[in-house]
């Protein structure tokens, strides 16, 4: 849960992560649930005193742990082949199977890297719509006990153009066509890929379509620009001289 949060209230979900496994696929693939607007989750917890057995146990001590799961959000269609959502859509499949074969598998993070694992039968799906919105809705619960992951922190960064490493520098012209830059972690399972990104001078590049993964580099006029990209956690950093020729 986010830092602050009262137990079973909804979080701001814009920057966690939800996942869920395709247990279809030959290895252990993860689908991004889109389109996601809150998250609530409560954990209850069944105690027995042991001391009323034996005088080794003088408090009660947690026998098993029961946990629900909430998740709102909008629907969210792929442009490019039309379709729904295939995260949202998993997760409505689960819902219509009855029992335990709506148990499906989620790995939630949170926006500093934390994150779990757990079981889950998707036990409900509800769609509601009005003037103004869509909403689709989904209750699951816990199956067992969650899987803490192991927290991985971040040793080095560096830029890239596709799969090729930029030594600190990037040459464009005036003119010409932008760059997608990607930023690379080591170690690659680092927990918190989260980035900011600095331009020392954008008259003459620009810095735009941020994502996950990267950036990309405009050229606007003839000049010199350092880019900076500093991660969120450990404030590692990457620096990057974009020169830019005037266009012939």
């Amino acid at each position: 849960m986010a830092k602050g949060r009262k137990r079973g209230c909804p979080v701001n979900i814009r920057n966690w992560l939800v996942e869920i496994q395709d247990k279809s696929a030959v290895s252990e693939t993860w689908i991004r649930i889109y389109g996601l607007t809150s998250l609530s989750r409560t954990v209850d917890s069944d105690t027995e005193d042991g001391s009323q057995t034996t005088d080794i146990w003088s408090e009660p001590y947690v026998t098993k742990r029961n946990g629900n799961l909430s998740l709102e959000g909008n629907p969210v269609v792929v442009e490019s082949t039309g379709e729904r959502d295939p995260g949202q859509e998993m997760l409505t499949d689960y819902a219509d199977l009855a029992g335990c074969d709506g148990d499906a598998t989620l790995r939630v993070t949170d926006p500093y890297g934390h994150s779990w694992i757990g079981d889950y039968i998707v036990t409900s799906h509800e769609s509601a719509s009005d003037e103004n919105d869509e909403t689709e809705s989904w209750d699951l619960e816990q199956v067992g006990e969650v899987e803490v992951q192991p927290y991985v922190h971040i040793t080095s960064i560096a830029l890239k153009d596709g799969s090729t490493a930029l030594d600190g520098a990037l040459s464009l012209t005036v003119g010409g066509a932008g760059k997608i830059i990607t930023v690379d972690f080591t170690p690659a399972t680092s927990s918190n890929k989260r980035f900011r990104v600095t331009n020392s001078k954008r008259s003459v590049c620009t810095v735009g379509s941020i994502t996950e993964n990267g950036f990309t580099v405009t050229p606007v006029a003839a000049g010199t620009s350092t880019i900076t990209v500093t991660t969120a956690e450990g404030a590692k950093t990457a620096t990057l001289t974009v020169t830019v020729a005037a266009g012939t």
